[in-house]
C-alpha cells in the first residue's frame, strides 16, 4: 500500500492539515519500514509512534471543536474513541503476529480518507463561518511561516 499526502486531504484549517499531514508521514514511515523488511520490534514501535501521534491529533482537534463550540463534538470524540479502540486491537493482533502491518495501513488509509474528507472538512467549514476565534488560531500560520524561513 501506497499511503502519501495529497493536496485533496486539505480542509483549510491550517492547524487539522498540518497534524493530518504528520500523521500521515508516520503511516508513510510505517509503510516504508514493512517494504524495506525492518525488524517487527521496529514496526512495532513505529505504529505506536503513529498511535501516540494520533491521540495528540485527536484532543487537539477536539480542543478546537470545544473552542469553536462545535455542535457536533460528542458525536466526533465518540469517533475517536472508536477508531482508538480498533487501532489498540489491531496493534495487540499485529503484536502477537495474528495480523500484518499492512492491515493496519490499509485500515488507516480507508478511515483517514474518509474521516478527513467526511467529518474533519465540516469542522473547518463550521470554523471558518463561526464568530467565535480558536485560541491562538494566529499561532499555527507564524509557527509554520517561521519553519519555512529556517528552511
Amino acid at each position: 500500500m501506497h499511503i502519501y499526502w495529497d493536496k485533496q486531504f486539505e480542509i483549510g484549517n491550517t492547524l487539522i492539515d498540518t497534524e493530518h499531514r504528520m500523521l500521515i508521514m508516520l503511516f508513510r514511515k510505517l509503510d516504508i519500514a514493512i517494504k524495506t523488511r525492518q525488524p517487527h520490534k521496529t514496526i512495532l514501535r513505529i505504529i505506536v509512534e503513529a498511535k501516540k501521534f494520533a491521540e495528540f491529533h485527536f484532543i487537539s482537534e477536539e480542543n478546537l471543536m470545544y473552542e469553536l463550540n462545535y455542535p457536533e463534538l460528542a458525536k466526533h470524540e465518540v469517533m475517536h474513541s472508536q477508531l482508538l479502540a480498533q487501532l489498540e486491537i489491531l496493534i495487540s493482533r499485529i503484536s502477537h503476529k495474528r495480523e500484518f502491518p499492512d492491515d493496519l495501513l490499509f485500515f488507516m488509509n480507508k478511515w483517514l480518507v474518509t474521516h478527513i474528507g467526511k467529518e474533519d472538512s465540516k469542522i473547518a467549514l463550521y470554523a471558518m463561518n463561526s464568530e467565535q476565534r480558536p485560541i491562538g488560531e494566529e499561532m499555527y500560520s507564524q509557527f509554520l511561516a517561521a519553519i519555512h524561513q529556517t528552511d
